[in-house]
């Protein structure tokens, strides 16, 4: 840290030390109760985030394993067609085509579409709001403030939930497209040779 640095830090503190003592003051219950309102949209905003990213993943995979069934149901057709170097280069683009969508299938079937933990306020947290304890509290910022902590776990999860199915389906994606790529490249072959 260089002088100039020390000397705004110990210049901060002085006027810290010196400034008049405040008393504590109770805390705006209607700023809470409204930070209550924003951190559950935030979490129902999540919440679909995460659903619509897991339908897109399934998406991906549906389409993965329909071409991954063309491939396997056609390709000793085309393999019968072609012989010598022609048939091999068909063969091994087959080949990495299948084994890419296989990828694609896996990934997004266990990155996307297998359950999650659905992320919410427990029902135990639920059912402490409706105790005594809570329903008599004179001061129901308190509440509020214990609902904010609990929303915060439930957004961090289901934000955790999301980005965990976008890198899924990203690389999904991207096995598809390889997939498709290879597929293209078979096809491509196969009409110059039949040409």
């Amino acid at each position: 840290m260089d002088r100039r640095n020390v000397r705004s830090v110990m210049n901060d503190r002085a006027s810290m030390d010196s400034s008049p003592k405040q008393s504590p003051t109770k805390p705006n219950a209607e700023a809470i109760a409204w930070y209550v309102e924003e951190a559950q949209r935030l979490l129902e905003d999540q919440q679909r985030r995460a659903e619509s990213l897991r339908t897109r993943g399934g998406q991906v995979a549906g389409f993965g394993a329909v071409f991954l069934a063309l491939i396997g149901g056609n390709a000793s057709k085309i393999l019968e067609t072609v012989d010598g170097c022609t048939g091999t280069a068909i063969g091994l683009a087959l080949l990495g085509a299948s084994l890419c969508l296989a990828v694609s299938v896996v990934v997004a079937g266990v990155g996307v579409i297998k359950p999650q933990p659905f992320a919410s306020i427990s029902a135990d947290e639920i059912t402490n709001y409706v105790s005594d304890r809570f329903q008599s509290e004179p001061d129901l910022w308190r509440v509020h403030v214990r609902s904010l902590r609990a929303l915060e776990t439930a957004t961090r999860n289901a934000q955790d939930g999301g980005n965990a199915a976008a890198k899924a389906i990203n690389v999904s994606l991207y096995a598809f497209l390889a997939g498709l790529a290879f597929s293209v490249l078979a096809i491509g072959i196969l009409i110059v040779e039949l040409i």
